[in-house]
This record gives structure tokens, C-alpha cells and sequence, in this order.
């Protein structure tokens, strides 16, 4: 009896593990992109290893009372492997190609339909072989069960913060940092859709310097944004159970914690230059505490938590998982849809509150140094650019009429404000379009096919500078790397600082 629950319970965190991975991982994925607390997510994660847990032992112990159970054993041992891998095709860290699991899985299957009919004897020690390698999955289950508990226990830094800040003179300098997170070079400028009309990045353009070949520092906006901030190319990160921010600079280097003094916004602290901060993806404000002056971010998107939406109830974040799980097995075309619109309204959620928050306080902060991560055009879609309105079905060429229309508002904003003769603008990507990463997955449109050509990738992210009173369009052609733009906004604060902060 125990064995059989062992087996059922490794069974379920296997064909499960997708869902939860980001939540039980080293890396502390989900917990670095979360404001709020988990633990509804990680209760509704629990309920279904306990539903598909009873329910692959009750279907077991149906299928041991039929005549033909031998063979069905043997149906099952030879077919779980297999879709056991299927299922976790995503968790595993290199692309592996349709045809080689299409060979291996028949060369699997002709090698056990051989064992059987050629050596029994050696094919029965390989049955109880393979039912102890399940139970011992249970192992497994006790480890994931344990972190679910953990993340479900575990409180995130503050999300939002404000101290004050003093009203500065007309002439003092003022930098706007706008990050809109996957904007592409190619897509905005050189080779822009005929359907897409882009107005405001054009009027940008027309009073800026523009970057046409940036060397990116990093595929992930994990690093390239702590990349930015320190000026060093950061290779990979961490967040901790306790929320520290931990770093490798450098391909061998040791982890370290993220020094926030040692950033641009350390710098601006420093120097005396208050800060506003609205971000997305990453823990900013817990990050930052010591060093910003004004703080908020927020991410609603489900990418890290498997199929799960924090505005969804409890019972809605049980089901949809198993209900994605049960079509991808019997209508994966279904369970495509389904994905996409669940994904696509909760990334339409993350995008409407920033682009909220990152609106008012350009109307209403005073901050030498404002800084706003717009989760646009960032996949999956979100936007119509027909209608004008938030929308499921979309594609990357919606997203950037997005930006577009919120540049422009933010561009109204800031050229009626005192500061703006004084105000220098930089608008970048982060990384550009990676349609290699989005083509595979849910949220893939025909007109994202279409514009990209199949998928081809261009590296080159979007980097425009409006310096205070430039009025005609610059180009830099040459290779540049992204990281001048640590220095350029290092420049740019210890400009302020040196100007007078009082009217």
C-alpha cells in the first residue's frame, strides 16, 4: 500500500514539475518577480499534486483488476518515460530536437517489445526495476511538497514606497529613463511594418540621437538590467528565500550580493539626486530601499508560476492548470488557446498598472531621476492596435502601437512640465524581440510570423537619446555596446548634482 502511494505521489510532482519548477528553483524565479505573497499559488499548486495523485492511483488500481493488467503493465512502463519527458520538455536546460525524441522514443520501445519476447526473466527484474525508480520518485515529491510550504510561508520586500521630494528650479537638470522591455530596433525603425503607424517614436526621433547598431548585454532582462546598473555584465542571478539579490559577474566568478550602493540609483543617492522608480519583472523597491526615493513595482504575468493568475480565486487556480494539463493530452490545440488567453490576460493586468503608475508620477513627481519599465512590447499579447483597446490575440507589432501611443502621452506630459527645456530623455529596449524564444510557445500570432519573417532573430534593442534642446535627428551607426548607457546616465546625474537643487 505505501509503495503504490509512493508511486502515486512521484508520478504527480513529475507530471506536474512545469507548473511549479519556477517556484521551487535555486534561482527563486517566481519569488523575484512577485510583489505579493504566494501562497495561494503555492496551496493551488499542493491541491493539484493531490488530485492527480489520487486520481493516477485510483486509475492504477482499476487497471490491476482487469484480465489483461500483465500487459498493461508492460504498455505503461514502456509509455510513462516517454511522457513523463514530453511533460517536461520545458524544465530541461537545452533545446532538444523533435526528431531525436521521435527516434529515441521508438528505439525505447523496440528494445522493451524485444526484451519481453526475447528475455522475461531480465525484462521482470526490469519491472520491479522501474516501479521502485517511480516510488522513488516519492523522494522527489517530498522535497518539491517541502519548498511549495516554504514558498507559501515566504513574505516579499516592500512593493511601494515614497519619500518626499523637494520641487527644483526650471533650469535644474532631469533625466527620464524609459525601458520598454523588448523593444527592438529593427521592427520600431529599419524595417518597420507598412500597417504600423508610429508617431511618437518618429517625433522623438526627429529631436534625438539614434543608436541603429547596439551590441545587447544580455538575452534576459534578469541581467541586462542589473548589467545597466552597474556597468558590468552580470551572467546570471538569484533571489533568496530572505530576498536577497544575488549576482555572478563575469562567467566564473562567485555569487555575490547585489550592491545597490554601487548602482546608477546608489550614485544618484550619493550625489544628492532624488529618484523615481516604476518597474516590472524584477524586485525593485525591496532591491533599492536604501538608495531610491520614490519606489513602486508590480508583475501580474503567470510565466513564472505556471499556469496560475493572481486575480484568479483559489479554485480557479487549481483547476486551469489540470484543465490545460488533461487538453494538452487529448485537444492540444485547445490547450494552446487556453494558455495564450490566460497568459494574455494576466500580462494585459501587469501592463495597465504599470503604465499606470509610471503616468502619474511623471505628472506628479519632482524626482531629478525617473526611471519606468514598461512591460510593453513585451510578450504575449495584450493589445488591439485596431481598436485601441487592451485585447487577447494580438501580436509584437500591437504592442509597439502601445508604446507608441504611451510615449506620446508621456512625451505631453513632460514637454508642459518647467523642467523640460532641462530634461534629457533616453528611451531603450532591453533586449530586442526574441522571436526564437516566443515562436514555440502559446501567444504566437500569424502576423508575428508574418513580420519576423519565420522567426528570425535580430539582437539589436532600440536606444534613443534626447538630449536637452536638441532639435535635429542624430544617427551612430557604429557598434555600440549597451552598456555606454551605464556611463551616459552616470554623466547625466553627476550633471544634476552639480546644479542647484533649490529654486
Amino acid at each position: 500500500m505505501m509503495r503504490r502511494i509512493a508511486q502515486a505521489w512521484g508520478f504527480a510532482s513529475i507530471v506536474l514539475l512545469p507548473n511549479y519548477v519556477d517556484m521551487t528553483s535555486a534561482a527563486g524565479d517566481a519569488r523575484m518577480r512577485i510583489a505579493v505573497p504566494l501562497t495561494r499559488i503555492a496551496l493551488a499548486h499542493l491541491t493539484d499534486m493531490f488530485i492527480v495523485g489520487v486520481l493516477f492511483a485510483l486509475v492504477m488500481a482499476a487497471l490491476r483488476k482487469l484480465s489483461g493488467w500483465p500487459w498493461i503493465r508492460w504498455a505503461l512502463m514502456a509509455a510513462l518515460p516517454i511522457l513523463l519527458f514530453l511533460r517536461n520538455l520545458n524544465v530541461v536546460p537545452f533545446d532538444v530536437p523533435h526528431w531525436a525524441i521521435a527516434a529515441c522514443a521508438v528505439a525505447w520501445c523496440a528494445a522493451f517489445l524485444a526484451l519481453i519476447l526475447k528475455g522475461p526473466r531480465i525484462a521482470g527484474k526490469l519491472r520491479a526495476i522501474g516501479g521502485n525508480v517511480l516510488a522513488g520518485f516519492s523522494v522527489f515529491a517530498l522535497v518539491v511538497t517541502l519548498q511549495l510550504v516554504r514558498a507559501a510561508l515566504w513574505r516579499p520586500g516592500t512593493q511601494a514606497f515614497s519619500h518626499p521630494v523637494p520641487a527644483a528650479p526650471a533650469n535644474r537638470p532631469r533625466l527620464v529613463w524609459v525601458l520598454f522591455d523588448e523593444l527592438s530596433y529593427k521592427y520600431v525603425f529599419e524595417t518597420r511594418d507598412p500597417t504600423l503607424q508610429m508617431p511618437n517614436f518618429d517625433r522623438l526621433r526627429s529631436e534625438s540621437t539614434l543608436y541603429t547598431d547596439v551590441t545587447p548585454v544580455a538575452y534576459r532582462t534578469t541581467r541586462a538590467v542589473p548589467s545597466l546598473m552597474l556597468g558590468r555584465a552580470v551572467t546570471d542571478v538569484e533571489y533568496t528565500p530572505d530576498n536577497r539579490y544575488l549576482v555572478q559577474i563575469g562567467d566564473s566568478s562567485p555569487w555575490q550580493t547585489f550592491d545597490p550602493n554601487a548602482s546608477l540609483f546608489g550614485l544618484a543617492q550619493q550625489s544628492g539626486v532624488t529618484t523615481s522608480v516604476i518597474g516590472w519583472y524584477l524586485p525593485y523597491c525591496p532591491i533599492f530601499v536604501r538608495v531610491v526615493t520614490q519606489c513602486y513595482w508590480s508583475n501580474d504575468d503567470d510565466q513564472d508560476r505556471g499556469p496560475t493568475m493572481l486575480q484568479a480565486s483559489y479554485a480557479e487556480n487549481v483547476w486551469f492548470p489540470l484543465r490545460v494539463l488533461f487538453e494538452s493530452c487529448f485537444s492540444p490545440d485547445r490547450a494552446w488557446d487556453d494558455e495564450t488567453r490566460w497568459a494574455s490576460e494576466s500580462h494585459i493586468d501587469s501592463v495597465r498598472d504599470t503604465s499606470r503608475h509610471a503616468l502619474d508620477v511623471l505628472s506628479s513627481s519632482q524626482a531629478d531621476v525617473i526611471y519606468l519599465h514598461i512591460p510593453a512590447p513585451h510578450p504575449v499579447a495584450f493589445w488591439n492596435r485596431r481598436t485601441a483597446q487592451f485585447a487577447l490575440g494580438g501580436s509584437y507589432i500591437d504592442g509597439l502601437d502601445y508604446c507608441d501611443r504611451l510615449l506620446g502621452q508621456m512625451l505631453d506630459i513632460l514637454e508642459k512640465q518647467p523642467r523640460w527645456n532641462a530634461t534629457m530623455i533616453v528611451v531603450q529596449g532591453d533586449h530586442s524581440w526574441r522571436t526564437e524564444m516566443w515562436r514555440p510557445l502559446p501567444g504566437w500570432s500569424a502576423e508575428d510570423e508574418r513580420v519576423s519573417h519565420g522567426g528570425e532573430w535580430d539582437p539589436r534593442p532600440l536606444v534613443i537619446i534626447h538630449s536637452p534642446g536638441e532639435q535635429t535627428p542624430q544617427i551612430v551607426g557604429a557598434p555600440t555596446p549597451l552598456l555606454f548607457l551605464h556611463d551616459a546616465v552616470a554623466g547625466e546625474i553627476r550633471t544634476i548634482a552639480q546644479s542647484p537643487a533649490h529654486p
